[in-house]
Formats: C-alpha cells, structure tokens, sequence
C-alpha cells in the first residue's frame, strides 16, 4: 500500500590530507507535531468546528514564519521528570476511565463522527477525549459490522498529557497517541493520490557550486579542512522541503519532515538515541572515494491478516523501514542512481531498520510516523473492500474539509545544511547534510488469512465488539446508559493512575475496573 518516496540528501565527504574525496548521502522520513492540551480542532461556530491556529511548536521541532525547520527541545535522557509531570496533569484532567492504560482499547469510528456531529450542532468545542481518540495508540484490529452499521479500530491506549515540547504523548509510555485531524487527512487525501510523504533536498545551483568548491581542494591540516567542512555547509544552504499528497500545513506534513529531519541528524551522528547497537553513519565510514548516498522509509508490515468474511483485519509488524542507494551529481547538481551503492549505505539502514521499533519507543517523531502509516492503510483497506458502502457510512463530516477542517501548522519549507566530521589516520571524514513515500493501496492490496490462532482470537474479539455495540444501542433510551457510546475497554488486564501510585484490575465495558 506504500510506495517507497525518496528523499532528502546528507553529503558524505572525505578530505584527505593531502588530498580529497567527497560522497552524498540521502535520507528520508516522516515527522509530526503533536496539539497541546486544549488544542486540536476548537470550538464550533455557526459553521462548524474551527481550526486551532498554528501549532508550529507542538512537536520536537519548531517552524519559524520563513518556514525553516529547526529543533526546538532536547530529548530527555531518562524522561522520569516528564513522565511525573504527565501522571501529575493526567490525574488533574483526565477521567479516571480515560486515564488507565489497557492492550485494548476499541473505538468506533461511526459513533465517534456521531458524536463530532452532536459537538458541532450544539456549537459546542471538541474535547481531547473525541480529538486523540480516547488515547488509542496504535491500529491493530479492524472490525466490520454490516447489520450494525458499524466500524470499530482497537490497539492498545492509555492516558494522554502534552509534553514539554507540546505534542500529545501517553502518561505511562510517552507515546504518542492517534490524532483526529490525521484520520480525516488520510481520509480526505489517500484515495486520490497514489503517494504520501515529503522530501528535503538541496538546491541543485548550490550543489553544483559545492562540487566545484570540492575540486578546488589542496593539500590543508586538520584545521583547514575543518574550516572548509564549515564553508561546504554555508555553500549549499538552506535545503527545499516538498510535500507529496497531503495539506502542507497539515500535522501529517509535519509528522511526515520530523521523521525525515531526526533520521538525517541520526546518520550524521548529530543525535545519539540511547540505544544498544545503533550505530550513525558517520560512524560506519571509512576513507576513499566520493559518493552520494540516499536513504528513505517505506512501509513494513509483518501481515494485514483479513478473515476470510472480511469483517476483521489484523496489522502487526513495525510499520516502517529505512531503504538505501547511492546517487551521482552532474556539473549541474541534478543527481541520479548510481549503478553501485556502498556497503556502509545498506549497513545503516539495515541496522537502523533492525532497531526501529525501539527507536519508536524512544522518540515519538518515530512513533507518528508509524501512526500516520496506519491511518492510511486503513484508509486503503477501506477502499479496496468497499466497508463504507458495506456499513452505510458515508462519512459526511470527516470528509467536510469546511465543518471540519484540519488544524493548521506552519509549513516547513527549508531545512538548514548541517555538518559533521571525524578523523580516522590522515583522513578527515564529513557529512553535510540537509523522504517518505506512502502508496497506502500496495500495502492493503497485501491481505492474506490469519493464523488458525489468530483467527478465533479475531472472532471473539469481535463477537464482544458487537455485543458492546447492541447494548450501547438498547442503552440509549435506559435509565442508565453506558458510560461511553463511541469507545470502551476490552477485558484484558489494564493499569490505572490513581493518588500517584498505578494499580491493577479487569476492564469491563464502559470503561470501568472491577477490583
């Protein structure tokens, strides 16, 4: 369902001393920003729900009114501090249904446009709860009502706070959690275009101008060809941000350039992710020759299992992995696939594929990108089984971009050259540096039948599904109606925020714990 979109470029360069030798390296990804608390789509007037303003710091980077992408917070090492502000805040103003962590949370996306619906009518805002999806963090089921006209995701949740940087994370894991505006982006955007990302790339007249300034290199010490390193980064400037297939000031874009941003200063040895075994590119390099090396995400799924009614569906896997090649430059600075690409060019984004869930679980830029890559293969997988015209669902407000229209963000428009340098012998080793694709219907075209164990969990899970629909039915004209109508708790063990202290118990529906 994802096409592989390739872009943005990091230049590898190698002085030697005497001489010189140069290599460019590309990169892609996706970032996002996330709306601080209160934000998300506002309050509703006479026309309907209002967009939020810019957001341009609600996330790890900041986006000034020239549209050049910057950092804006750095990581926290242990996040223990972060983590104690957010249960401080969650229990402040979150319900306490809302505010447990759970393997399993379902959502209705049917009742959830229902209830929009209900906020808008009444000229009423749009809380949190309904604008990050009950703090569901991940899609993993899918489930398909024709005679309830229903459609129901689940994934596990928890609750939700901003962090410092402002972007909308869970209390327990920082993870951030699915956001509405994204859902109705994917759906507005994925079935018209065949691809969705972005890409950084230098100016081509500056390229040219910094491979000439490279061959103008002479015999120079260490601290000449440091110099030079800091000259090659002012040579090509601000590098060009273009976004493919989504609203360029929409949260997605900016998702999407975050991603590809962090993976770039991650290459350079620029940002130090405290994980094992991760290893930047600068790092791989050895000396001799000049290249020009390119890396981008792609979609990776494990399986999108499909029962074979096709009323349940199934992701599993990590949702993203990081491909490579090398590129040529002519005299011009326009580039091209080189005919070889280096062994170090596929060692980095092997390694960095092998470690991706756990970069994700370390840096929410990470985890956005995987979020925005379900939310569009849902929205494939929507199409290509035709579960709208199924279920009776037209979705009239998720696709009303003027009752509903999405929050609006800075666009990023230009990323600044970066550099970074090592010394290995009598070489001085550099990288100066500045995509994402999605095709959502490659990856939904890839359904294939779920594991015999797999498949009774998947029925069962939606028998209870449907039970909980039927009840939230029969509910609406009793004396006492359940607690939610648009999302609750699966059975499973959840964990609850309570006077500071996390304790455990059954969740039934409705989102209440049983001792």
């Amino acid at each position: 369902m994802y096409c592989c979109h390739r872009i943005g470029v990091i230049l590898l360069l190698t002085f030697l001393i005497p001489s010189l030798a140069w290599a460019q390296v590309g990169g892609g990804g996706a970032g996002g920003a996330g709306g601080g608390f209160g934000g998300g789509f506002g309050g509703a007037g006479g026309g309907g729900g209002a967009g939020g303003g810019n957001q341009n710091n609600a996330s790890g980077i900041k986006i000034d009114a020239e549209g050049v992408v910057a950092l804006t917070v750095a990581v926290d090492g242990t996040g223990l501090l972060d983590k104690k502000r957010r249960e401080a805040l969650a229990k402040k103003h979150l319900s306490a249904d809302l505010n447990q962590r759970t393997p399993q949370r379902f959502v209705s996306l049917v009742q959830l446009e229902r209830e929009l619906n209900e906020r808008l009518r009444d000229e009423q805002p749009i809380p949190e709860e309904l604008f990050y999806l009950a703090g569901l963090q991940r899609i993993e089921q899918i489930f398909v009502f024709p005679e309830e006209q229903d459609l129901v995701i689940a994934g596990p949740a928890e609750g939700f706070i901003p962090d410092v940087s402002g972007r909308m994370v869970g209390v327990e894991t920082g993870r951030p959690v699915l956001r509405l505006d994204d859902l109705c982006v994917a759906l507005r955007k994925v079935p018209r275009t065949k691809q969705l990302g972005c890409s950084i790339d230098p100016v081509p007249q500056r390229l040219a101008e910094l491979q000439q300034f490279i061959k103008q290199g002479v015999p120079a010490s260490v601290e000449e060809v440091e110099a030079r390193f800091n000259q090659m980064d002012d040579i090509l400037g601000l590098q060009v941000v273009r976004i493919d297939g989504v609203p360029e000031d929409s949260h997605f874009a900016t998702m999407v350039v975050e991603a590809d941003y962090r993976m770039k200063r991650i290459a350079m040895g620029l940002e130090t992710p405290a994980i094992k075994g991760l290893k930047s590119h600068l790092q791989m390099l050895g000396g001799g020759g000049n290249a020009m090396q390119r890396w981008w995400f792609i979609p990776d799924y494990d399986a999108i299992s499909r029962s074979d009614d096709g009323l349940a569906f199934e992701f599993s896997g990590q949702r993203a992995q990081l491909v490579a090649e090398d590129e040529v430059a002519d005299a011009q600075g326009h580039r091209s696939s080189a005919p070889t690409t280096r062994k170090t060019t596929h060692a980095f984004a092997r390694q960095f594929t092998e470690k991706f869930g756990q970069l994700a679980n370390k840096s929410p830029a990470f985890a956005e990108l995987q979020n925005l890559i379900d939310w569009s293969v849902l929205v494939a997988l929507l199409q290509q089984e035709r579960i709208p015209e199924r279920i009776g669902w037209k979705r009239e407000l998720l696709l009303d971009e003027t009752r509903l229209p999405h929050p609006r963000f800075e666009v990023p428009r230009k990323t600044p050259s970066q550099v970074n340098y090592k010394r290995v012998g009598n070489q001085v080793i550099g990288l100066v540096g500045g995509g994402v694709t999605v095709n959502p219907q490659r990856i939904a075209a890839q359904t294939s039948p779920p594991s015999a164990k797999s498949a009774a969990m998947l029925a069962s899970q939606r028998i209870e599904a449907a039970q909980r629909i039927t009840a939230t039915a029969a509910s609406t004209t009793a004396s006492t109606p359940v607690a939610h109508r648009w999302w609750w708790d699966g059975p499973q063990q959840a964990t609850a925020v309570t006077k500071g202290a996390i304790t455990k118990g059954t969740v039934t529906k409705g989102g209440r714990k049983s001792p």
